[in-house]
């Protein structure tokens, strides 16, 4: 009989126990891939929050870039307010939502929080930006522009100064500057009116008389020097035309791209010893005398006859295909003839006004009372309060009227406004012993004339603007007097007139050729724009502060003395765009997740 061995058994003992093993084996390595398919999960939700967090800063970027293209002299403050926020909706089932701020000067913060299936995955990326102000040209940049032509006669100096700095005769400079930018427009200096600074002429500069030019001249068309002794010039001389010299002094050098001639009696003294007194490209005509020679060699020598390429003086050309009326160029950066039927409307039912012999009219920029002397006392003729209008020129510097609406401007509107006889009108601070000054604005939509002994009272830290679509005449003895000139506390100029005046093209006579006429023997401040007219200052008093005209023509004894303290002078846009406003990427910063707001910022885009 056979017999059976005991451990045939244990061999499925064996397999047993490696089943169990492998079973462990199995089981332990189904839950490390549980795990790590976990962590790829959640890795990959990261990485989406991440990529929605990138998307935020992008979206919020190209929104920042979009507006800086699109505003060119776009500040922080404008930029961070167009800007506000960007939420991102659903996309993949993940969610952005950002916050622009700037915790300092010129740096912008896009913070961007990214979410994927809600707060299961979170992640926030910080973009940082710097923001490049614009380069603004002012739009007030010298004493006398205009735009088609410039006629200064008389005795009456052009210089300037600065009221910020103290008085005229403490702060007198030269960058009392002259010039015209519509193409071919002449500039005619007359008699003895010294310019102390450069003159630039787009057409052709003649100084005639005996003229002097405490400066730089230069021309697009040629330069014309008339008879004459001493010195002419104390500047260079600059042209991309001809230059015609008769006599006197040159103190600077010559460069012409064109044709030269001088006289006996015209001179170069090149003070300066640079290595050419004269450079042209076109023909010569010298005479042979010593003063017409460097270094024993004539002028009409090859070596002076090289053209020295003068660059252009910078012109605006009315007649380009895009300019319309709203167009901001050199001759009109305000727009203000395109925008004025937005500040005076049509069918405003205004009212004509005059202030006549021994009446008062008082205003504020809430309130006017018209009085009436009386024999026994004052009569109230009429009380009213100011209105509520939108004006784009101040939108950079608002106006201080103590009213309800503090972005809003109040005005008075009038059809034609007439000040005369011995007739008193007062510009008063607003009626609040806790605000400090005040801005009246006028709104005329007609005619503004000053006449007899009229007086315009402007209080110390006050302002007056005036927009006009007809005539301006101050008269010879009436009287703008502002208590401190300059620029007040609201940025504003002392005494401001913007006129939209355009002369009837079909009238060939001088009935409307002047626009604005300054006739008076008393001195005055003013900023005067009007663009489209021509300005005519003929009285013996003094003006102080900034012309901008069509045509510009000054004779007597009337100086031009330009107040340099109004290139600050902020209306508009704030000035031209010389460079515009550039936002560059820095590089990226952490933010925690707690700085953002439990609820996504809107989009202002």
């Amino acid at each position: 009989m056979k017999r059976f061995s005991r451990q045939s058994g244990f061999t499925l003992i064996k397999v047993m126990l490696l089943s169990t093993m492998a079973s462990v084996v199995v089981f332990t390595s189904m839950k490390d891939t549980l795990v790590q398919e976990r962590l790829s999960g959640n890795f990959q939700k990261d990485l989406n929050a991440r990529l929605q967090a990138e998307k935020g800063v992008f979206a919020s970027a190209d929104g920042l870039n979009d507006y800086v293209s699109r505003n060119e002299g776009a500040t922080m403050e404008t930029l961070l307010a167009a800007n506000s926020g960007h939420s991102g909706g659903e996309y993949s089932k993940g969610q952005f939502s950002t916050q622009i701020s700037s915790p300092q000067a010129g740096i912008i913060e896009v913070a961007s929080l990214g979410q994927r299936y809600g707060e299961n995955a979170a992640n926030n990326m910080v973009g940082i930006f710097k923001f490049t102000d614009a380069v603004l040209e002012p739009t007030f940049n010298n004493p006398v522009t205009g735009c088609k032509g410039v006629n200064l006669s008389g005795s009456g100096v052009v210089d300037s100064y600065d009221s910020e700095a103290g008085s005229y005769e403490d702060t007198q400079g030269n960058n009392g500057d002259v010039n015209t930018v519509i193409g071919d427009s002449d500039v005619v200096l007359s008699g003895h009116s010294p310019i102390k600074g450069d003159v630039k002429a787009s057409g052709v500069l003649y100084l005639k008389g005996s003229s002097p030019v405490i400066g730089n001249v230069q021309s697009n068309t040629g330069i014309d020097i008339s008879h004459g002794s001493g010195m002419r010039v104390e500047g260079d001389v600059l042209t991309q035309g001809f230059v015609i010299h008769r006599g006197g002094d040159i103190q600077g050098v010559v460069r012409a791209n064109g044709n030269v001639k001088m006289l006996w009696g015209a001179d170069i003294l090149n003070t300066k010893n640079d290595p050419f007194d004269i450079q042209y490209g076109g023909t010569g005509d010298f005479e042979l005398a010593d003063e017409h020679s460097q270094g024993g060699i004539n002028y009409s020598a090859a070596k002076f006859n090289v053209n020295p390429n003068v660059s252009a003086v910078r012109v605006y050309d009315p007649d380009s295909p895009n300019h319309d009326d709203t167009t901001v160029d050199e001759c009109d950066p305000l727009a203000l003839p395109g925008n004025m039927p937005n500040i005076i409307v049509a069918n405003n039912g205004y009212e004509n006004v005059e202030v006549k012999s021994n009446q008062t009219y008082t205003f504020r920029p809430e309130k006017s009372k018209l009085e009436q002397k009386k024999y026994n006392g004052t009569e109230v003729i009429k009380e009213a309060p100011s209105s509520e209008t939108d004006i784009y020129l101040f939108d950079t510097n608002k106006q201080v009227h103590n009213r309800l609406k503090p972005n809003s401007e109040y005005v008075f509107g009038m059809k034609n406004l007439t000040i005369g006889g011995n007739a008193v009108v007062n510009i008063k601070k607003v009626d609040n012993p806790t605000i400090k000054g005040g801005d009246v604005i006028w709104l005329i939509d007609g005619d503004f004339t000053m006449t007899g002994d009229s007086r315009l009272n402007i209080e110390k830290d006050v302002s007056l603007t005036i927009f006009v679509t007809g005539k301006v005449k101050l008269g010879a003895s009436a009287q703008v007097v502002t208590e401190k000139p300059g620029i007040t506390d609201s940025g504003l100029g002392t005494f401001n007139i913007f006129s939209s005046y355009k002369p009837d093209p079909n009238d060939n006579g001088n009935a409307n050729k002047h626009g604005v006429i300054v006739s008076g023997t008393s001195s005055l401040y003013a900023v005067i724009y009007a663009p489209l007219t021509s300005i005519s200052m003929n009285g013996s008093g003094q003006f102080f502060g900034t012309v901008r005209g069509a045509t510009i023509e000054a004779n007597g004894g009337s100086g031009i003395h330009f107040d340099e303290a109004l290139k600050k002078l902020k209306l508009g846009n704030g000035g031209t765009v010389k460079q515009p406003a550039k936002l560059t990427f820095q590089g990226w910063r952490y933010k925690h997740p707690e700085a953002f707001s439990e609820e996504p910022a809107e989009s202002s885009n």
